[in-house]
């Protein structure tokens, strides 16, 4: 049912910019704060060779630094500041995300980047969250849950939200509809009375219409300094002599000028369905249903200029069941070919039963189109009849099409000497393929340097512990027992000590001493000694790898 009335709420986030910087630099990867991290935050853009301050953070704001005070003025009365520069891409996107998450009280929501705010439209709405009242405090505490400092304003128009959200009394931030009289519709308890908007409004600032500061400080100066002062006056001469935007604002804001946002929308799914006639069952009809979906999907990227690093499969079989399948991409992909090939066995993971009634095609995690694949190095083949050598990403799509998704993974070097935690698995990534002219980008260095340790071809998943005879506690093992074997020792090199990480290893961790055997048998060993004899521990012996 159509409304005739509007519920407008807005709400001013007045240290979002500060709340973020604060966010991102508070912490370094390490764990420690940077310095300065504590300071009172400003946000300072330059203006005619002035540094001014648009917004700060809540210490600022306590040693009584506000938006328009020059960055010199600031410093002497807080000369301990933290200063950054305006970002006003970054304000735009956190506001977006909020309005986007707005949309959970009404469809209808938008930023206003001016003024570092976002406006919601809940006219049709607001009983189910049991009226404005309970809206607005369900909507202060989810922001309070996420850390948001928000100041929040209900009001009939967009206008007079505005005013009450930035210049308003707390107690004030909410004007409620009064109560229909007998035999009203309902709808009447919705409409404000313009005399109602002017007792609202009368005592607020005229900064709170929305006009240039020039403009309300020439009007301060003539004696004009709240709302009230100019809804009685003459429009002709007010408009002659500050300017048509002073009445255009005023009539917004007591609701006799319609004022209209344009709502945000959420990014549209790129999502591809066919529905059938009659069931489907036969094995060619589902591949072909399957290919046009691939190619129909492929289109709506290639529209949208997007590419693709993971597409849903579903169908729905006759008696309601609803199935998916999903297919990673090891790089973000728009290619048709690609997509059937990668698809070309799907239909093996669909069981028709009593026939499929519909079938769709969703593309996930989408960005655009990356650059092009690099081939390997031992598969730089000739062109030969238009066919060029197989690329990386086509074959990690392939081998993660047949064995599963994270079955495919590669080895990534840790910044850690222990053997055990130097490297570990990661998915593929295509733009880190390991090529000759990167071999020593490694934190090891160069393999065939003099400086780099050697390491065994083969890691054992834990050490094994062994009985060593050494003739001395300090030597390498004269012989060892494994798995009850002897292995005599006729060549040893070492020790190589690795200490364990105080910052972060557990209590009782202890150095380790690796030596690199040779048996007579030809077998190559790295063992290590867990504990120190010059410190008088009782060594350990273990087993870690194996050498060619």
């Amino acid at each position: 049912m159509p409304v005739s009335y509007r519920h407008i709420i807005y709400i001013h986030f007045p240290y979002l910019a500060a709340s973020r910087i604060q966010r991102a630099s508070g912490q370094r990867e390490s764990g420690q704060r940077e310095s300065g991290a504590d300071l009172p935050l400003v946000i300072i853009r330059k203006v005619n060779g002035a540094d001014i301050i648009l917004a700060g953070c809540t210490k600022a704001a306590a040693h009584g630094l506000a938006a328009g005070m020059q960055l010199a003025d600031a410093r002497a009365l807080c000369p301990q500041l933290r200063t950054e520069a305006y970002d006003p891409l970054a304000d735009h996107a956190d506001l977006h995300r909020l309005a986007l998450w707005a949309r959970r009280y009404s469809p209808l929501t938008a930023v206003d980047d001016q003024h570092c705010g976002i406006w919601i439209d809940i006219a049709g709405a607001e009983h189910l969250f049991g009226g404005v009242r309970s809206l607005l405090a369900d909507c202060a505490k989810r922001l309070h849950r996420s850390h948001f400092r928000a100041v929040l304003a209900a009001a009939p128009n967009c206008g007079a939200a505005w005013a009450l959200a930035h210049y308003g009394k707390p107690s004030e931030r909410l004007m409620t509809a009064p109560k229909p009289a007998d035999g009203q519709p309902d709808t009447v308890r919705y409409i404000f009375s313009r005399a109602r908007l002017r007792r609202h409004l009368a005592a607020l600032p005229l900064a709170a219409l929305r006009i240039d500061t020039a403009i309300a400080d020439h009007m301060r100066r003539a004696g004009l300094r709240a709302i009230g002062d100019i809804i009685g006056l003459a429009r002709a001469p007010l408009a002659a002599r500050f300017g048509q935007d002073v009445l255009l604002r005023l009539d917004q804001a007591l609701g006799d000028q319609d004022e209209s946002f344009t709502a945000v929308s959420p990014p549209k799914p790129l999502y591809i369905c066919r529905q059938f006639a009659e069931p489907i069952g036969a094995a060619d009809d589902i591949k072909a249903m399957i290919r046009q979906l691939a190619s129909e999907t492929a289109t709506l990227l290639q529209q949208a200029r997007l590419a693709t690093r993971r597409l849903r499969l579903g169908w729905q079989l006759v008696d309601g069941l609803v199935f998916a399948h999903d297919v990673h991409l090891s790089r973000p992909s728009r290619d048709v070919t690609l997509f059937h090939r990668l698809l070309a066995n799907a239909s093996d993971k669909i069981n028709p039963e009593f026939g499929l009634e519909m079938g769709w095609m969703e593309s996930l995690d989408c960005s655009p189109l990356a650059p092009l694949d690099t081939a390997l190095p031992h598969m730089m083949l000739q062109r030969h009849d238009g066919v060029a050598g197989e690329s990386y990403a086509s074959l990690v799509d392939r081998l993660v099409a047949r064995l599963g998704y994270g079955a495919v993974v590669r080895l990534a070097p840790q910044a850690c000497w222990q053997p055990e935690a130097a490297q570990s698995f990661k998915l593929p990534d295509p733009s880190q393929i390991f090529t000759k002219t990167d071999e020593k980008s490694g934190w090891l260095g160069d393999p065939a340097s003099g400086t780099a340790p050697p390491r065994p071809i083969r890691l054992l998943a834990y050490p094994h512990p062994v009985d060593v005879v050494a003739l001395l506690p300090d030597h390498p093992p004269a012989q060892f027992i494994w798995r009850r074997r002897i292995h005599k020792i006729i060549h040893a090199t070492g020790p190589e000590r690795i200490a364990p990480a105080w910052w972060q290893a557990p209590a009782g961790s202890r150095t380790r001493d690796y030596f690199r055997l040779r048996d007579d048998q030809g077998a190559g060993f790295w063992l290590y000694r867990e504990g120190l004899p010059e410190r008088h521990e009782t060594p350990s012996w273990f087993l870690h790898g194996f050498f060619a």
